[in-house]
């Protein structure tokens, strides 16, 4: 496991850690948290704020149809990413990251990198997506506890919803999103 704030880089491709840029003052200080000309930030269309208790984990997820701009307001959490693109140089790949609040970056997460938080503690996360929110595509996952993932699992109870409960396999997983690309790849192209 690697602490965020010991890297300026993550070790998949198209990962990014993002410093925030702090504006100090007597009452406090003004963070930045993005800014499209900073390395690895894309055009954002839609933002989102997840409030998560201790113990809860989300996902894990990947998607076909858009990068995610993490952003960890306040908490603490682990940050599990695997690369499943078969192009990437960084294919198989995974890595867990001890990620805080106080780290002050966030972490650019491309489409095809497979991706879990475990909240160590409660946690506000903010994040920015390239493309709108589809629920018709946003059904790629598999169970956290894979081990083909490889992350570094938190001892402890765990709170999942629904959809990352009943989660299929890894290899599912890899099928369904390669699917999901090669559909989603030939509408644009008829679009």
């Amino acid at each position: 496991m690697i602490r965020l704030q010991d890297t300026a880089s993550l070790p998949i491709e198209d990962c990014a850690v993002v410093p925030a840029k702090p504006n100090p003052d007597a009452r406090g200080c003004l963070y930045e948290i993005y800014r499209a000309e900073w390395p690895g930030a894309f055009p954002t269309v839609q933002w989102n704020a997840c409030i998560s208790k201790h113990g809860v984990v989300r996902g894990v997820h990947v998607h076909v149809d858009y990068d995610e701009y993490y952003t960890l307001l306040a908490g603490r959490g682990l940050l599990g990413l695997h690369d499943i693109r078969r192009h990437s140089p960084t294919f198989g790949r995974s890595v867990t990251v001890d990620w805080r609040s106080e780290d002050r970056c966030a972490v650019v997460v491309p489409r095809g990198v497979a991706h879990a938080l475990w909240f160590v503690e409660d946690a506000i996360l903010a994040f920015g997506v390239s493309s709108y929110w589809s629920a018709e595509l946003d059904i790629a996952g598999c169970r956290w506890d894979e081990p083909a993932l490889a992350f570094e699992i938190p001892h402890g109870s765990k709170s999942l919803s629904r959809r990352d409960t009943e989660s299929g396999s890894y290899q599912e997983m890899v099928k369904h999103y390669e699917s999901l690309l090669t559909e989603h790849t030939a509408q644009a192209v008829h679009a």
